[in-house]
């Protein structure tokens, strides 16, 4: 489907998140400054030949995400940010894309990665047989060069082709994935609050509060991609949840 801007928006991916993605680029852009109200639901399905239902689903993500704010009978308005990152747990993205499309630099920086032997809980996490090796990473993530995150994931490594070199990994494993042509559809998540001083490393509070989101990813036939936890330093990421009756 192709817009007065020239954008196409593929099929292959719900139209709502494409959508939603192609506003926050125009958010990021500058197109729109906070406090500007965006075009209406009238005119945004008129621009990009979509339904209105469509579009009110994705304006409904922006607003999930912080990044507008909807004021009935007046419109949808660009919001006022402050430092903090906000991002829909129902929305499933890589950390580089989320911290992105805050107008932000993302930045991975690994600490360890390795292949080795799975372990018994990552056997278990991503259904793998016994013996089977995986691509083992601890990351600190970054946002215009502060920490947001620290993050230890595993991805099956028969997935990532018999070439893999684990020492030429340096950004998104999301991108790691999509590039050997493994797209995670669904994740499975829980979320609990954490106070550990031995998560991390370099300088940090000992007594500093994390925001673990622990979860597995999904292709659409079911398959374990990727097992992560991600520890969130408190207050620079929030998450939103919307709730529906």
């Amino acid at each position: 489907m192709s817009t007065s801007r020239g954008r196409e928006l593929k099929p292959v991916r719900n139209l709502h998140l494409q959508l939603a993605d192609s506003l926050r680029d125009r958010l990021r852009d500058g197109e729109w400054r906070a406090g500007d109200r965006l075009p209406t639901e009238a005119q945004l399905s008129t621009e990009y030949g979509v339904s209105r239902s469509t579009v009110r689903g994705a304006l409904q993500l922006l607003e999930n995400q912080g990044r507008t704010r909807t004021r009935h009978g007046l419109g949808t308005f660009v919001a006022a940010f402050g430092g903090e990152i906000k991002t829909s747990l129902q929305e499933l993205q890589s950390m580089s894309d989320i911290i992105r499309s805050h107008g932000f630099e993302p930045q991975m920086q690994y600490h360890r990665a390795s292949v080795r032997t799975a372990s018994e809980e990552e056997i278990d996490r991503l259904h793998l047989a016994p013996g089977a090796e995986v691509f083992a990473t601890e990351r600190a993530v970054l946002a215009d060069g502060e920490m947001v995150a620290f993050s230890y994931d595993t991805i099956q490594t028969s997935l990532l082709g018999d070439d893999f070199d684990p020492d030429a990994v340096s950004g998104s494993l999301f991108d790691l994935l999509r590039i050997n042509g493994v797209i995670p559809t669904t994740a499975i998540a829980e979320l609990h609050a954490v106070v550990d001083p031995t998560i991390g490393w370099g300088e940090r509070a000992p007594d500093g509060l994390y925001l673990l989101l622990d979860q597995i990813h999904y292709t659409d036939s079911g398959v374990g991609t990727l097992a992560s936890k991600t520890y969130f330093a408190e207050g620079r990421f929030q998450f939103s949840v919307r709730r529906v009756r």
